[in-house]
């Protein structure tokens, strides 16, 4: 049986918009990113207007989608050299933040890894009872993530 798992980490303070958390540590997310980019051959970013830089980067290494469902702006597209190190390298706003309201790898329809609500929201999908073990054993390295949620795929 598949599971999914969900990362509930420290929360250190809010944007001065109220809309993001700012950690005090981004390496767990960045190694989890990086897991999953080994796997990813797509990817889809959700940002609302007032993300500037989120924005820039969808436009430089996607397409975007219309979206009639919510109010957010969304792009596709395939992951690249150049977007892997956009994600690795370049993921925060100039405040801190995670910049991509939602971030989603895909390998094929396969969802892998989704980041959001700006990080605060991490999931790691598609994962055996042994991968499970492995990612809360992994998570016990860093201090910040608090629980590792573990939920199983019913269909």
């Amino acid at each position: 049986m598949p599971y999914y798992v969900m990362f509930v980490v420290e929360r250190e303070e809010i944007s001065s918009g109220n809309m993001a958390y700012i950690f005090a540590d981004y390496s767990w997310w960045v190694d989890l990113v990086k897991k999953s980019l080994n796997k990813a051959d797509t990817f889809e970013t959700r940002v609302w207007s007032e993300d500037g830089e989120a924005i820039e980067s969808g436009i430089k290494y996607g397409k975007k989608i219309d979206n009639e469902e919510t109010r957010e702006i969304v792009f596709q597209g395939k992951v690249t050299n150049d977007f892997e190190i956009e994600v690795k390298e370049n993921f925060l706003s100039k405040e801190g933040f995670v910049k991509w309201f939602t971030l989603n790898l895909y390998n094929g329809k396969k969802l892998l890894f989704s980041s959001q609500h700006y990080g605060d929201e991490t999931l790691i999908f598609d994962l055996s009872e042994e991968g499970v073990d492995q990612i809360q054993e992994w998570a016990k390295q860093y201090r910040i993530i608090k629980r590792v949620d573990v939920y199983e795929i019913t269909n």
